[in-house]
């Protein structure tokens, strides 16, 4: 579906990613995790289209993103980034109705506002909908978008068409019920015959809901893998320069990750630091 191949992306002679290559299939939740500046939104950026590679090969569905067509894309791609700006105030439905730009050419049918209900429903928003978008708060915003993103790769037809939904942190400013919910809902598009990917930081939301993830280390791919796999001491000891321990989550069998100096209380170093200033 997704392929990528020794994929490098440099600003000047800075390497922001190097020789990166995976693939993906359809069905699948993919979790981007890694720490500050490990180039887990550059790598979004490319798959989104918004930078191009120095050099490598990105596909979808075997055809290079290069003899891709943008409007082809918009059917089968839909993005979530980080720190939406909109230039002017508009209703929620109409924000959510934006998703669905590339399935009408003047005027939204029947199917379309149908289509803004549904995903309204499935992300809370619904009450929401004749609100202006600058009222809401930051959650609410980003579950807004979240709808947008879903209309548009939502499909009319019977024929199933595996489409790719590209979220950026799309757990910014969610609260814990929503978060759930957000990767509840990610995941279930996913199983549908789609490919999610998403960056997080959460590991342990990472490890519940993904169904493989991807950790990034200084602009190279460390590990690619199920979660058991990839969040291992030792990779997770390097990518995050931290202390990590890994252990089995006693109901959903996942792994589940604990940071922090296991010598000492979380407070005692600080104490410390504070009695040798006094």
């Amino acid at each position: 579906m997704l392929q990528l191949r020794q994929v490098d992306y440099r600003i000047k002679s800075q390497d922001i990613l190097k020789n990166i290559s995976f693939d993906t299939t359809k069905g699948e939740l993919i979790a981007v995790v890694g720490a500050n500046g490990a180039g887990k939104s550059t790598l979004m950026k490319l798959i989104s289209q918004e930078y191009l590679p120095t050099q490598g090969k990105i596909a979808w569905k075997g055809t290079p993103f290069a003899k891709t067509t943008s409007k082809q894309m918009a059917y089968e791609r839909a993005i979530l980034t980080q720190n939406i700006h909109m230039s002017q105030d508009f209703p929620v439905e109409e924000v959510v109705l934006m998703g669905r730009y590339p399935h009408f050419k003047h005027q939204p049918g029947k199917y379309d506002w149908e289509v803004v209900q549904k995903v309204s429903e499935q992300t809370g928003i619904q009450p929401l909908a004749k609100r202006n978008y600058a009222s809401l708060s930051g959650g609410e915003k980003q579950r807004v978008q979240l709808a947008r993103a879903l209309a548009q790769l939502h499909q009319q037809t019977a024929a199933t068409t595996s489409k790719l939904l590209l979220l950026d942190e799309p757990l910014n400013n969610l609260d814990i019920r929503y978060q759930h919910r957000c990767l509840q809902l990610t995941k279930g598009f996913a199983h549908n015959g789609n490919i999610v990917l998403l960056v997080i930081h959460d590991l342990n939301l990472a490890a519940l809901y993904a169904d493989k993830i991807l950790l990034l280390h200084q602009g190279k791919l460390e590990a690619y893998g199920t979660p058991k796999e990839v969040l291992t001491e030792q990779c997770l000891n390097k990518c995050y320069q931290f202390s990590v321990k890994v252990a089995t989550h006693p109901y959903h069998h996942c792994p589940v990750v604990y940071f922090g100096d296991f010598d000492k209380l979380p407070y005692q170093s600080s104490i410390h630091q504070h009695q040798t200033i006094i």
